[in-house]
């Protein structure tokens, strides 16, 4: 493994109390208010973000949207064994007083084992979307020492006193683009959202269903569509490119459906209080409604004549200071504890 090429501010033995490990994009977003809020002015040396590249460049792009870049990024960390190592030796070198991850995927188990190696704390951001195997999850709760969940925790039993509900940060940076962009605007006609990985073949016959089904001027925006074939697009079809986080939060805000299969959209729509339906193979995130494709034309049509009832979150978008003043809490209590056990000459 190639050796740290660590940025200046770091090379000059800037204290680093706290420090941000992200590996994907769900992380990246969900990590960029809590690090605004520890980076704030009077809220103590602020905080370090390393990418973990465990999803290559998602992070990354992420990042780059908002006007951020990762602080340091591992080098030639290959799984997660390679990546706990990277980790601990960059623990062992700044010696921060916590190690936050920002979510339980490969990279948020890496994050706890090299903490637990250098003997620093270590934390954990999650939610409903956070979906991990059960071993995963075991062996999280018994490396973690603090566990920050959203409003709608995970399933799963996590130790008592050490699991906050502090509220997901990633609805810190919903509600701050949602106010941007100002107050939904009533659409004229109903509009869905289709965020999915289908194949162009697919995507055409489910969208031919869907028109074929809704007779009321049904317009759909494809967002992360494929190049488009040899058939000309329905004038009622939007085929999307990948777009930025606030240009998608734009679409779920004027939609009246999202159908999906990314976890993380279909949170975000959940929040907006927009029907979710389910594609994808993996099982149905919570309060999304799984469908098949032969049936789901039916299952949309009631979410749009709004006799399908949302389930949406109780986030208040505020998740982030109070996740950062319990942070610094703990760094303050780590500085004092060391200043009374200091040796003395």
């Amino acid at each position: 493994m190639r050796t740290f090429r660590l940025p200046r501010a770091l090379a000059a033995e800037r204290p680093a109390p706290v420090l941000l490990v992200a590996g994907t994009r769900l992380e990246a977003l969900r990590l960029l208010p809590l690090l605004r809020a520890l980076r704030a002015p009077g809220r103590g040396e602020g905080a370090l973000l390393v990418d973990t590249g465990e999803s290559g460049p998602a992070v990354r792009e992420a990042l780059r949207e908002h006007g951020l870049a990762p602080d340091l990024r591992l080098p030639g960390a290959r799984g997660t064994g390679a990546a706990a190592l990277a980790l601990l030796r960059l623990a062992l070198r700044l010696n921060p007083a916590l190690v936050v991850a920002g979510g339980a995927s490969r990279s948020g188990l890496a994050a706890a084992l090299g903490a637990r190696g250098a003997g620093i704390g270590s934390a954990l951001i999650a939610s409903s979307a956070d979906s991990a195997p059960r071993l995963r999850w075991r062996l999280l709760s018994g490396l973690c020492t603090w566990f920050y969940l959203g409003h709608e925790a995970p399933a799963l039993d996590l130790p008592r006193g050490r699991a906050l509900v502090t509220g997901d940060p990633l609805f810190d940076l919903c509600r701050e683009q949602g106010e941007a962009l100002g107050a939904a605007a009533e659409p004229g006609a109903a509009r869905l959202v289709l965020a999915s990985s289908l194949t162009d073949a697919d995507g055409e016959r489910l969208i031919d269903s869907l028109l074929a089904r809704e007779r009321g001027g049904l317009r759909i925006d494809w967002v992360a569509a494929p190049p488009l074939s040899e058939r000309e697009a329905p004038a009622r079809v939007r085929r999307l490119g990948t777009l930025p986080h606030w240009r998608t939060l734009a679409l779920l805000r004027r939609a009246r459906v999202l159908v999906t299969d990314d976890a993380l959209l279909a949170l975000e729509a959940r929040w907006l209080a927009r029907p979710v339906f389910w594609i994808g193979a993996d099982p149905a995130p919570r309060g999304c409604v799984a469908s098949a494709l032969p049936q789901l034309a039916d299952a949309v049509h009631h979410g749009l004549d709004h006799t399908l009832d949302a389930r949406p979150l109780p986030e208040d978008g505020r998740a982030a200071p109070r996740l950062a003043a319990h942070l610094l809490d703990g760094v303050e209590q780590r500085v004092f504890a060391g200043w009374l056990t200091r040796a003395r000459r």
